[in-house]
């Protein structure tokens, strides 16, 4: 016989209510945490330093992360999450707003000094590139220009530039560009968000004679030099 709840219906038929039917509380808890932490080892760093943290920019930050991680699947944002999301902001914040208190000298003159920002928590890893040609890089006012030597048996060169918004995601491919023949340069403008740039040149029967990928390049990364990674011929 079937349990009833309360209003005397069977209770495989009522709604699952997802803070107590799931693990998406302790779900969202581990991934806001996770998230957060770079911003309370900031504010420790700073307070070590003998330096005040800015809980402005912390505080903002912290709601920066939390809205990127609302915004990755749909559900995350259900409305019975909510609490669930609030109550670990208000946890990393109360947390951040102990360190900060901790860190402000017991007297301090009446100009005491300005806060130091935080720094960019974005890490920049170098940009990598693979293939069996050679492609050459120069710095423009918004992005780089690429650059390669025409090679014999190549028809039709092509390039793909795809961004990645998310880190935790695939790249969102753009529209695949065809170039005159001659051409042998073209220019990628760039910001913080990952790029990838598939060049290809083409025989006359469509197969791909030379190619080049480079991946995770962004406008920090950018001057620097590209790995390289091994590639069958």
């Amino acid at each position: 016989m079937s349990a009833l709840s309360g209003n005397g219906e069977p209770e495989w038929l009522l709604p699952i209510d997802l803070t107590v039917d799931s693990y998406a509380p302790e779900q969202i808890a581990y991934a806001l945490r996770l998230r957060h932490a770079p911003y309370l080892r900031e504010a420790q760093r700073l307070a070590l330093d003998g330096l005040v943290p800015d809980m402005t920019g912390l505080t903002a930050g912290v709601h920066e992360e939390t809205r990127r991680y609302l915004t990755a699947e749909p559900w995350l944002a259900h409305s019975l999450l909510a609490s669930a999301v609030a109550a670990v902001e208000r946890a990393t914040l109360a947390a951040l707003e102990a360190i900060v208190d901790a860190s402000r000298p017991a007297a301090r003159p009446a100009a005491g000094p300005t806060p130091r920002p935080i720094r960019r928590l974005t890490l920049q890893p170098s940009a990598t590139i693979v293939g069996n040609m050679g492609v050459r890089k120069k710095s423009t006012g918004d992005g780089i220009e690429l650059a390669w030597d025409v090679a014999p048996g190549v028809t039709e060169w092509t390039i793909r530039v795809s961004v990645r918004p998310d880190p935790r995601q695939d790249y969102v491919e753009g529209e695949l560009l065809t170039l005159p023949l001659a051409a042998a340069r073209f220019e990628v403008a760039l910001d913080e968000l990952p790029r990838r740039i598939q060049l290809y040149g083409l025989a006359r029967d469509g197969r791909i004679v030379r190619r080049a990928v480079v991946s995770a390049l962004t406008s920090g990364n950018s001057s620097a030099q590209w790995k390289r990674q091994a590639t069958a011929s």
